[in-house]
């Protein structure tokens, strides 16, 4: 059996748990305004390509034409 002995008395433990609470909250709080002020991420940009008959020709037809993904990111 493990006792646990402390020299604090138990009002001022109980405050000092719920002034850490209320950091922890505090900090979620700003945590989440922060996440909710960034802008949203640039969405890719997506091409679907017509089927090629020169460059497709049998059952490659059926797989449906090129397709591009670009990332619409800007490099400074």
């Amino acid at each position: 059996m493990v006792t646990l002995f402390s020299t604090k008395p138990p009002d001022l433990e109980i405050k000092q748990y719920i002034n850490e609470i209320r950091t922890i909250a505090s900090i979620d709080q700003q945590i989440n305004a922060w996440h909710d002020s960034q802008p949203d991420p640039p969405t890719p940009v997506i091409i679907n390509h017509p089927i090629d008959d020169t460059l497709q020709t049998g059952e490659s037809s059926l797989l449906g034409g090129a397709m591009e993904i670009k990332s619409p990111w800007k490099r400074e």
